[in-house]
């Protein structure tokens, strides 16, 4: 079972059979209930982490006492590889969204990999390349844009991960609560509800409960150009 899952993560996906049991029998796996605490900010980095099942939130925590959601992690995704590069402790941390259960490889375990395998340190590279880029994209979000530009963002953002064509009429089926987009976005959740509201208002989008549907993306665009 863990020899299939793995082979559905892109940095393993075009490793050979015998190396990849070789990485099965390295690994372990974890289950948390929702809410439970992967790991804080700040511990001591010993593995790295792949979501099997569920979904696995990735946030810092404020001087001020506020959380600030970095991402939200689903099925097939790495976290914690930033040990591999000489951090020592979590930059953040992780907790299960839901009901979650996640694989690992010890951090000395996986750095012997990397040695035998330079393939995978370059998988790695570039999946840590991609958050680079996401997180980049998030900080000029947050810095450049006003609450309507960054809900409208965080909505096409939460398409594209999901979907590879995005058209008037889709449907998002979040499963996120108000007050968590709020804090991906660096608002409070009023803010974020009238924001909402506002999008609604000007034809963008429509929404009840969990669901949010795009009614005209060209619209929603506007408000983050």
């Amino acid at each position: 079972m863990r020899h299939a899952f793995l082979r559905r993560i892109s940095i393993f996906s075009n490793l050979d059979e015998d190396y990849l049991e070789k990485i099965a029998c390295l690994v372990c796996q974890r289950n948390y209930k929702k809410g439970s605490l992967i790991f804080f900010e700040g511990d001591t980095a010993e593995a790295v982490y792949f979501v099997k099942k569920g979904r696995v939130k990735i946030y810092k925590v404020g001087h001020d006492g506020k959380e600030h959601i970095i991402s939200i992690l689903s099925e097939g995704e790495i976290f914690a590889e930033s040990c591999l590069f000489g951090l020592n402790r979590y930059p953040a941390s992780a907790q299960a969204y839901e009901d979650t259960d996640v694989l690992f490889i010890k951090r000395e375990d996986f750095e012997e990999l990397l040695e035998e395998n330079p393939k995978i340190a370059i998988e790695i590279i570039k999946a840590m390349g991609k958050r680079l880029q996401m997180v980049s994209k998030k900080i000029e979000n947050l810095a450049l844009r006003d609450a309507y530009g960054k809900v409208a963002m965080l909505l096409l953002d939460i398409l594209l991960k999901e979907h590879i064509n995005v058209y008037n009429g889709i449907e998002i089926d979040t499963q996120l609560s108000r007050q968590d987009m709020a804090n991906m976005v660096g608002v409070t959740r009023e803010t974020f509800i009238r924001a909402l509201s506002k999008l609604k208002e000007c034809g963008a989008i429509d929404f009840e409960r969990d669901k949010i549907k795009i009614i005209d993306i060209k619209k929603l665009k506007e408000f983050i150009d």
